[in-house]
């Protein structure tokens, strides 16, 4: 097993989360709080140096070969590119993205192969999930992967998972999402929006021209204490998007590592959202709430208010139970 990099091996211009941010999102910073919230370093609140050593979810220790994660049956994530065009303050890997592996970008071809070997080793993998970082940072690596993957008949789900045409529309290579729509009866394009606001006139154009490609489009979103955290706001996201054709997939409960304590919101409000929102909303408008839990095994779903439950302990996937107070413990370091 490949080991990341730790603080130690950094360059000293890597030791902390860069802000990063494309002239795209420059633009809409100057008429959006949210999009400000979500890119704009706070040197105030992020004062602490990127810890290399931290695997909040478990994926270092699921890596079963260099640039992959497999924590489900059947499943496996390629971090095609330890890169993004922009840096989101809150984002939950913060120990290989944007320090660290970021020096090292995208991986090489010799990495992509040893993917590849593994998957055509394995045939209870039947989808492969590219992400990152972001996978479209890597354009030739993800051609490269999707190609070859595509020869393989057991694998018969492909997965793009992006921010890029959030952060950078007018750039995303249509030649390339053409072909590899192509590659598969089922390749599905998973963006992760957050905040109304992110849904501009390019990214909806954009979002069109994906759609009439082929692609089963999907969204993902995060709770954002002061960003998203309101009945009205993701009632708005999940409102356009469905309008646009794209399923809201899931929205998870945010986690916190390094610098990302500010955007973390309490649980129970994030159930007295959900909850006021599934009465609102047709299904098909309606995310999937999850928890990724730290220190376990599994993206749960978390009940609404509908039902009595214990929202203070979870069992994962492999029966194991934790508490909240054990995944903040994991959080900060304390525990295991």
């Amino acid at each position: 097993m490949d080991v990341i990099a730790t603080t130690a091996e950094q360059d000293s211009t890597e030791s902390r989360f860069a802000e990063k941010v494309t002239p795209y999102l420059r633009d809409l910073m100057e008429s959006s709080e949210a999009i400000r919230e979500m890119y704009q370093l706070n040197p105030e609140l992020e004062n602490l140096e990127a810890d290399t050593s931290v695997d909040l979810l478990n994926e270092k220790t699921s890596t079963p070969v260099f640039g992959t994660v497999k924590k489900y049956e059947g499943q496996l994530l390629a971090l095609l590119s330890y890169t993004c065009v922009s840096n989101c303050r809150y984002c939950e890997r913060q120990d290989r993205v944007g320090v660290g592996l970021d020096s090292a970008g995208r991986l090489t071809k010799e990495k992509i192969d040893n993917i590849i070997d593994y998957v055509a080793g394995d045939e209870t993998i039947y989808e492969v999930i590219a992400s990152g970082g972001d996978p479209l940072t890597n354009p030739k690596g993800l051609r490269y992967l999707f190609e070859e993957l595509s020869k393989l008949e057991h694998v018969k789900v492909l997965r793009i998972h992006t921010r890029f045409p959030l952060q950078n529309p007018d750039k995303v290579d249509l030649k390339l999402m053409a072909d590899l729509s192509q590659l598969r009866e089922a390749v599905y394009f998973s963006l992760h929006i957050d905040h109304p606001d992110e849904l501009t006139p390019k990214a909806i154009k954009l979002i069109a021209e994906l759609k009439a490609m082929g692609y089963i489009m999907i969204t993902q979103t995060v709770f954002l204490k002061g960003i998203n955290d309101s009945v009205e706001t993701l009632k708005d996201l999940f409102l356009k998007l469905f309008e646009l054709g794209v399923r809201p997939y899931y929205i998870y409960h945010g986690q916190e590592v390094t610098s990302t304590r500010r955007f973390v919101m309490d649980l129970d409000d994030e159930v007295n959202i959900m909850t006021d929102l599934r009465n609102q909303l047709s299904g098909l408008a309606f995310p999937q709430h999850v928890i990724d839990i730290p220190g376990a095994s599994g993206k749960v779903v978390v009940p609404s208010n509908h039902w009595s439950y214990d929202s203070g302990s979870v069992s994962d996937f492999k029966g194991k139970r934790v508490t909240t107070s054990d995944w903040n413990e994991i959080a900060q370091g304390k525990g295991h």
